[in-house]
């Protein structure tokens, strides 16, 4: 470990204590994408503890979500420097985090934070509200002076990440362009590594109209839309590619008015995962061009990739071998790896931003009431970030 890094650990070792309180405080407030007002009172809480940490926070309102909290900190100046001290042309390292979870209202009551051993349990816990607080960390660790970043810093809260950011991907986008890199604090790996790839999330959208008929009587006369759909959901389900990483899943059906009428109305949602933007176009094309197998149906298809695969580009691996080495200054292992889920960091990606994603602290039982974060790792990940900020100008690293 080098004499640096041990310094900022034991900083991020120190503020423990006032780590895990604010952790609970988060944790306490229910925040479903669903629920503007939830999710706003994270983010007034998220903005005052920036505030208070020296930040320069905008709120930014949005009408049919929770508001976007956009945070800037570290060094101000140079050329083309735009609001708080973020440059627009590339100059900025960005921490991209949410404020929303997967749980209801009431969850928090029900399940409610706690700590037992080196776990900390509750809703929200581990997606992602450590990984707010390890942005309030960091912003502390400037305003006292122990961090100090050789980029200006932007923090940026996406309210609505859990159902694919529809008001937050534009504000997520524009700060992308505006950096060298993305540091993505979703939860890591199984193993505590970082995410260098994800794959891209489709949604396809299959509908057949048939002709109702008495299904005793004259059944001859409809035309099945439920057995249509059935025969399409297959011919969708043959373009899976396990090998290639690309999955097909029928996730909702529906269909029918009545057990003993030829069913007049089907539809199926599938969800589609795929490892490239090539595999994309395979399945948008082939189910773009489904026709009915019965002539006496109607199709209609929907398909739409509602996060971008993010492809473990050479910026990427860079930025990845960059922040292994800064983790092995600090004391442990940086792994990576590729998941199957997408997040904000997709659509960075796809700008042709090097991101690295999972850096948030390590814990298990993301969106399941098992969920729990390991206490004893919130410093250590704290303190490879601080080392990224401190080190990572662009493409290399620079020497201290």
């Amino acid at each position: 470990m080098t004499t640096r890094a041990r310094e900022l650990l034991a900083y991020f070792e120190s503020q423990k204590s006032a780590a895990v309180d604010l952790l609970g405080r988060l944790v306490a407030i229910d925040s479903p994408t669903s629920d503007k007002a939830g999710v706003d009172r994270v983010g007034a809480l998220v903005g005052e503890e920036l505030r208070a940490a020296g930040a320069r926070v905008t709120i930014i309102p949005q009408d049919n979500a929770g508001d976007v909290v956009r945070a800037t900190f570290g060094p101000v100046g140079g050329p083309g420097v735009r609001g708080a001290g973020v440059s627009s042309d590339g100059q900025a390292a960005m921490l991209l985090a949410h404020l929303d979870t997967v749980w209801p209202p009431g969850e928090a009551a029900r399940r409610p934070f706690r700590i037992e051993g080196p776990w900390a349990y509750g809703p929200g816990v581990f997606d992602m509200k450590a990984g707010i607080v390890l942005c309030v960390l960091l912003a502390r660790a400037v305003s006292g002076g122990v961090l100090k970043p050789c980029l200006p810093v932007v923090c940026l809260f996406s309210s609505d990440e859990e159902t694919g950011s529809p008001a937050s991907r534009p504000h997520v986008e524009a700060e992308a362009r505006a950096a060298r890199y993305v540091l993505g604090l979703e939860p890591s790996n199984p193993d505590g590594g970082a995410k260098t790839a994800r794959k891209g999330v489709g949604r396809l959208v299959v509908e057949v109209i048939g002709v109702p008929a008495h299904a005793g009587i004259d059944p001859e006369k409809g035309v099945n839309a439920i057995e249509e759909l059935s025969a399409q959901i297959l011919a969708v389900k043959l373009l899976e590619d396990r090998a290639m990483g690309t999955t097909v899943n029928a996730g909702l059906i529906e269909g029918g008015v009545a057990r003993n009428v030829v069913a007049p109305r089907a539809r199926a949602e599938l969800d589609v995962r795929v490892p490239s933007p090539v595999e994309w176009a395979r399945i948008e094309t082939a189910v773009l061009n489904l026709r009915p197998r019965n002539p006496g149906a109607r199709l209609r298809v929907e398909a739409a990739l509602t996060h971008p695969p993010m492809v473990r580009s050479a910026a990427i691996a860079a930025l990845y071998d960059q922040a292994r080495r800064v983790a092995l200054d600090t004391g442990f292992d940086l792994g990576e790896g590729a998941t199957g889920g997408g997040s904000d960091g997709s659509y960075c990606a796809a700008l042709g931003v090097p991101v690295l994603d999972g850096l948030g602290v390590e814990g298990e039982g993301a969106h399941a009431e098992s969920e729990r974060l390991r206490l004893d790792r919130i410093a250590p990940r704290a303190a490879l970030l601080a080392g990224l900020l401190e080190r990572v100008e662009g493409p290399e690293p620079r020497t201290r």
